[in-house]
């Protein structure tokens, strides 16, 4: 075809997709939403989102859509029927109702054809569930607090927005089990929190103790290391909690594409950046630690109460531990690694801390056909050093995301 030719198309492609935006009023009506900002710049961001979708494998789409729409109008009057019955029962069940953009999901699907050309991360983990799970009808009300991990893609799913599945693995405060809530494609990992066990802030929005925290925040990301080792995760902060069922789904409705987004990104990420943190007292009240080779201790009577001293000597034994474990833990992931690049790491001199503290720090680069692999032996290296609690925190410097 002739460039002439070619440049003439694209011209009545954008006029007959100028003119069918003009048409759509869910569009104009979505639009209406960003008129107190600056025409210009709401303008531009949406030329960026468009720039960004036709840069992805979308070709293959829209010929499926064309066959699905030869199709369609041969079965029009069946599909009429069925779509009067699925709205009676969307109304009768409360489900949340939600439509999708269609460049939305395609953004995500052509990127995941395009990497399929490539070799995609995407072959290394399943489309099936990884982890055991059983189904359940849970009703979710608008007062419960429900804390979220992080997210997935989940194309199979039914993406209702209904919990349906619950894993057995227990959240954050080790009473409520991990719920899958499904939205689109997006798969949200969530579990509700039991009110009674937190004071409220001022806003009435539960608060954890300095006592909950560091047990808390060990959890966290010991729970995140799990769901990675077999799926493709976009992890959120610590204690990201919303109230409302209602709530997170329109959370998701008025922020899927970004959610996409993300998810696309992270398939792209190669640097890896691992903290690994130890809490000083607890390794120090292990037997391995705190038994000493000599006979017990005389115990004298006394009419005051002696004042706890740390034995130093135990204290050097807790550190030198600490750095022979930071050597382990990094020797191991170099046997995945691309190549590392350790920015700290413990030292003999270090002080002895009240709280975590990192003995471990660095970035490593993994290839993505290795990054599942890896993610499975950062949960291999949770495990084998469970007796000591050490919290493994995985980030990338480029990917970070927030719902708030």
């Amino acid at each position: 075809m002739k460039q002439t030719t070619r440049k003439r198309l694209a011209e009545l492609i954008l006029e007959e997709l100028s003119e069918k935006i003009k048409k759509q009023e869910n569009i104009r009506l979505k639009i209406e939403e960003y008129t107190d900002l600056p025409v210009q710049k709401v303008a531009d961001a949406l030329l960026k989102q468009f720039d960004y979708i036709l840069s992805g494998s979308i070709r293959d789409l829209i010929i499926h859509h064309m066959e699905e729409g030869a199709s369609a109008e041969e079965n029009k009057s069946v599909t009429s029927e069925k779509d009067i019955e699925v709205h009676e029962e969307a109304k009768d069940s409360k489900v949340p109702s939600v439509e999708f953009s269609e460049l939305a999901r395609a953004m995500i699907k052509g990127k995941l054809h395009e990497e399929s050309q490539a070799g995609s991360i995407m072959k290394h983990f399943s489309t099936r569930d990884p982890f055991p799970s059983e189904l359940v009808n849970i009703e979710l009300q608008p007062k419960d607090w429900l804390y979220i991990y992080g997210f997935s893609y989940a194309p199979d799913s039914t993406g209702k927005g209904v919990p349906s599945k619950m894993l057995s693995m227990k959240g954050v405060d080790n009473l409520n089990n991990i719920i899958l809530l499904d939205l689109g494609d997006v798969r949200m990992y969530v579990n509700k929190l039991t009110v009674g066990n937190y004071t409220l802030d001022k806003a009435g929005k539960p608060a954890i103790t300095s006592h909950q925290i560091s047990r808390y925040k060990y959890d966290h990301e010991r729970i995140l290391n799990m769901l990675r080792s077999e799926e493709v995760i976009v992890a959120l902060p610590f204690w990201t909690i919303v109230q409302g069922h209602q709530y997170l789904i329109k959370l998701i409705e008025n922020r899927y594409v970004e959610l996409l987004r993300a998810l696309i990104e992270v398939h792209d990420v190669v640097d890896w950046d691992v903290d690994v943190l130890a809490f000083d007292h607890h390794i120090l009240r292990l037997p391995t630690i705190s038994e000493s080779p000599k006979g017990r201790p005389i115990q004298r009577e006394s009419r005051h109460p002696t004042v706890a001293k740390r034995d130093d000597k135990l204290l050097d034994k807790v550190i030198f531990r600490e750095k022979s474990i930071a050597h382990e833990i990094h020797n191991q992931l170099l046997l995945v690694a691309l190549k590392a690049k350790v920015d700290y790491m413990i030292r003999l001199d270090t002080a002895f801390m009240d709280d975590w503290k990192s003995i471990l720090s660095a970035r490593y680069t993994i290839n993505k056909d290795k990054r599942k692999v890896f993610c499975q032996s950062v949960r291999t290296l949770q495990d084998e050093y469970k007796e000591y609690e050490l919290m493994f925190r995985i980030a990338n410097p480029s990917n970070h995301f927030s719902l708030e």
